[in-house]
């Protein structure tokens, strides 16, 4: 017993060791793109830390951390996570960068450690299930397809989501395999601590952390059900109704969610995303066997975060691969629930990469194509394909070394490649539109660094390009009208373009707001000449207006409103500005707005008439809701926190008042900022 104690102490050891200098050789391939900057979500997102000022106190913490937008829930717990390299904004993207290789690495740790537990219980000896649990964890932790998911900071969430599930699921099996299966409190404290407690933080970094206890399910009835049956244990009764509340009750909640979105697959509308839920739903399928390929045969460059080229499935034949990729998708699940305990480990990798995309890759109306979904489905991949090959008898023990060390060694290669270009965001953006020549997005994304670069004539052919591409796509479209500005040439075309790409848009959403914010504020920031007076813009507003009624689509209105008010405030309109306003206000009560419409007032100089705003329009601090505006809006309820604001301005206004040469201060808080 002591020789055995002896080898096991050694082999672990060992492992470790391999394990340390894996970790190493991660970090030395992903240092290259720390010097990358931020992109895209990460403005919107990241902004949060620069809203209520410097985060050094225990109000502005929960105010950040209940700001988060990304997901019913906010996210608070990837938002509390970037707080450890920022604290207002602007700022430094490396450390940020810096981080998310740490949890990469992190993520790692945990996967060998489930691995490793996974393969003792697939009978492996110690020495084996190590070897199998580091060529495996290699395979993940060394995979080209996660640098978009680990060097594009926002998602952290991901990667905090696969961090705290993987965790939850090795607590879960480690306990699992310790004890027999029977009521006990480490096996009660054991399985509730990894479903319940690291799903809570899975959930509350992002939401597909709820597919933590179907995630379980998969492997009880592959690995864990293999295990017991070879080892003949018998679960008692007590235990298996445990294992129902433990797995049953979440998954329950979480079908029945599912089931409440469901009916949209009946639904014709488009919505905002331009394919319906049944198209999209059609479309995965497709979008699988791609990840599939990727994951298979990765390649130094590919479309980034740039996959709008891909063609919807509007119906099980159009195109006939989607017909093709279902069937073989429904076979193979088929054959994985069948052969779940003759070939444990195959089926278990099978099931979980799909049970994985439950969410994000099925009918809910999200974006079509992202690499970062692939970040958890694709734990388990290497667990089957690392235990075959170091089971196979018939190589020699050089050829059982050599080929995973090439096949690691390449995929370091690319992720090496990879990780440099993120480090240099003009040649990113270069490898991107061309690898991705028919994607609008990309062509508009380096359109913006040949601009930066003084490369003006590059840009606009750019910019016809992507218009070519995605005639109503809105951010071409109002860049379109820039440049016309910029070169003196008459603006009303690309204009006519850009208003009847708005108009076309079947809803509203934040990012079209955001693109009317822009344009509007170009055309009234006098940057156009021929579309920069007051009548010219207002006439603008009234278009949109009018086409916002038709189409009867919910939030637009009161940016316009709101704008409306800007432009006769700037010409000295008081009445007709207060007026639009309120109008704005009504549709959209925010107390922050409140705010901010009265700071604009004042600093335009009609005092009087800003104080007066502000004292007959009511702060509307009600909570709505469960999901985290309404907690926000309960928090800053209870903490009287627009209260305070709203007296610190009047303070500043009547103080004003007494003294006509003393600046009115803007807001203290980002959030009375915020539109």
């Amino acid at each position: 017993m002591t020789r055995l104690n002896s080898v096991r102490s050694h082999t672990a050891w060992r492992a470790r060791l391999a394990l340390l200098l894996l970790l190493a050789l991660a970090w030395l391939i992903y240092r290259p793109g720390l010097s990358g900057d931020f992109i895209f979500d990460d403005l919107t997102n990241l902004a949060l830390l620069g809203f209520y000022g410097t985060i050094d106190n225990l109000q502005a913490f929960w105010l950040y951390v209940l700001s988060g937008f990304a997901g019913p829930t906010g996210r608070p717990v990837a938002m509390a996570s970037f707080l450890i390299d920022a604290r207002n904004w602007p700022a430094d993207p490396e450390p940020f960068k810096h981080t998310n290789v740490l949890i990469h690495l992190a993520i790692g740790v945990v996967l060998f450690g489930l691995l490793n537990r996974l393969a003792r219980a697939l009978d492996a000896d110690a020495r084996t299930a190590a070897l199998v649990a580091l060529l495996a964890t290699a395979l993940w932790l060394l995979h080209p397809l996660w640098v978009s998911t680990t060097l594009y900071v926002v998602q952290r969430m991901a990667q905090l989501a696969t961090l705290f599930v993987l965790a939850g699921l090795w607590l879960y099996v480690r306990t699992r395999l310790a004890h027999p299966p029977e009521v006990r409190p480490a096996t009660v404290l054991g399985m509730a601590g990894g479903i319940g407690g690291f799903g809570l933080l899975a959930v509350l970094s992002k939401e597909n952390g709820a597919l933590l206890p179907l995630l379980a399910l998969v492997l009880e009835g592959t690995i864990l059900a293999a295990h017991a049956r070879r080892h003949r244990l018998q679960p008692t009764r007590g235990f298996v109704w445990w294992r129902r509340i433990v797995l049953g009750v979440p998954i329950a909640l979480l079908m029945a969610y599912l089931a409440t979105r469901a009916g949209a697959l009946l639904s014709a509308d488009p919505g905002t995303r331009g394919f319906t839920a049944l198209e999209r739903l059609l479309t995965q399928g497709r979008i699988l066997w791609d990840y599939v390929g990727h994951l298979a045969l990765p390649r130094p460059v590919t479309g980034g975060v740039f996959q709008d080229h891909i063609a919807v499935s509007t119906g099980l034949f159009s195109p006939w691969t989607t017909a093709l990729a279902w069937a073989a998708w429904i076979a193979l699940a088929t054959l994985a629930i069948v052969w779940r305990l003759r070939f444990p480990a195959v089926a278990a990798a099978i099931l979980f990469f799909l049970a994985a995309h439950l969410l994000e890759s099925s009918f809910i109306q999200l974006e079509l194509y992202f690499e970062h979904r692939n970040h958890l489905a694709a734990a388990l991949l290497g667990l089957p394909l690392a235990l075959a090959w170091l089971r196979w008898k018939r190589p020699d023990a050089l050829t059982r070394t050599l080929v995973p060390l090439l096949v690691v060694a390449a995929l370091a290669l690319v992720t090496a490649l990879r990780a440099d270009l993120w480090g240099s965001p003009f040649q990113q953006a270069r490898a991107w539109a061309e690898t991705r020549e028919d994607s609008a997005r990309a062509q508009h994304y380096l359109a913006g660094f040949w601009r930066e670069t003084g490369h003006f004539e590059e840009e606009e052919r750019l910019i016809r390009r992507a218009i070519e591409l995605n005639p109503e796509g809105i951010p071409w479209r109002i860049r379109a009208v820039g440049i016309a500005c910029e070169r003196g040439r008459d603006p009303h075309e690309p204009l006519e373009g850009t208003l009847a790409a708005l108009a076309s848009m079947s809803a509203v959403r934040s990012v079209q707001r955001s693109q009317v914010n822009t344009l509007l504020e170009h055309l009234h920031g006098g940057g156009c000449p021929g579309l920069d007076q007051p009548e010219d813009v207002l006439a603008i507003i009234d278009r949109l207006e009018a086409d916002d009624r038709a189409r009867n689509r919910p939030g637009l209105g009161s940016t316009l409103e709101l704008w409306r008010g800007h432009v006769h405030l700037d010409q000295g309109e008081i009445e007709p500005a207060v007026a639009a306003y309120r109008r704005s206000l009504g549709e959209e009560p925010r107390p922050g707005r409140v705010l901010a419409v009265t700071a604009r007032i004042a600093s335009a100089g009609h005092l009087e008439d800003a104080l007066t705003f502000l004292e007959t329009t009511p702060l509307d601090t009600r909570a709505r809701g469960t999901h985290i505006d309404g907690i926000r809006a309960r928090y800053t309820e209870r903490t009287g926190y627009y209260e305070r604001e709203r007296e610190h301005l009047r303070g500043a206004i009547l103080e004003d008042l007494l003294a006509p040469d003393y600046p009115i201060p803007a807001p203290r808080t980002g959030q009375a900022n915020m539109e």
